[in-house]
């Protein structure tokens, strides 16, 4: 009499045994994309998490849906790292300090920005900005509320969050590429550049 052996279905975990969720892939994605750079494919991310590639796609998705997840994610900590430098953004030195801590961060997820924000041939424009769009809204209701407590309009709140974010990922794009300022520098030049308009209209 033979033995019929069960078989794994497409996209279950190698060995049957251990369940891996949405976090554990993107966790794996970021080791994957720290040590392959922003050219990381989704069969490293599937190897690293120890599933099939079809339960990448399952889980998180494809290249795009990758990204923007992972943009949700570096969103989160740019906002939190930058959360006690907003409050101050009508003086100079603290909108320093806010640029600053955006630029650190940037650089502390180097590879994970140029993977969010390089695109592919999966990606659209609208993918490629989601970084920027999910920073945006927490830094507009920032400067909305400081705008309340000094008597000025708070409907700028939202254009202003959306150029300011804009800017500050394009100038990381740059400065992440080349060596010859530090983050200080770049925060202290483009602060000179917004410090006198925040605090009008």
């Amino acid at each position: 009499m033979s033995v019929i052996k069960p078989t794994r279905s497409p996209g279950r975990p190698l060995g049957g045994t251990r369940v891996v969720d949405r976090e554990d892939i993107l966790n794996a994605a970021e080791t994957v994309i720290r040590r392959d750079g922003a050219g990381a494919s989704l069969d490293a991310v599937a190897q690293e998490a120890g599933v099939t590639k079809p339960i990448v796609y399952d889980r998180v998705g494809g290249r795009a849906e990758l990204a923007n997840a992972l943009a949700e994610r570096l969103a989160d900590r740019m906002v939190v790292a930058a959360a006690h430098s907003i409050s101050g953004a009508n003086d100079r030195g603290d909108l320093a300090t806010l640029i600053e801590t955006s630029l650190t961060t940037v650089a502390e997820n180097r590879e994970l920005f140029l993977y969010v924000t390089s695109g592919s041939t999966e990606q659209t424009a609208v993918s490629r900005l989601y970084l920027a769009q999910r920073s945006a809204m927490p830094m507009a209701d920032a400067l909305a509320k400081w705008r309340v407590s000094q008597g000025l309009d708070p409907s700028v709140a939202v254009p202003w969050a959306y150029g300011i974010v804009g800017m500050l990922q394009m100038v990381s794009l740059w400065w992440i590429t080349q060596d010859d300022d530090s983050a200080a520098q770049v925060a202290s030049q483009m602060a000179q550049l917004l410090a006198p308009g925040l605090g009008n209209v």
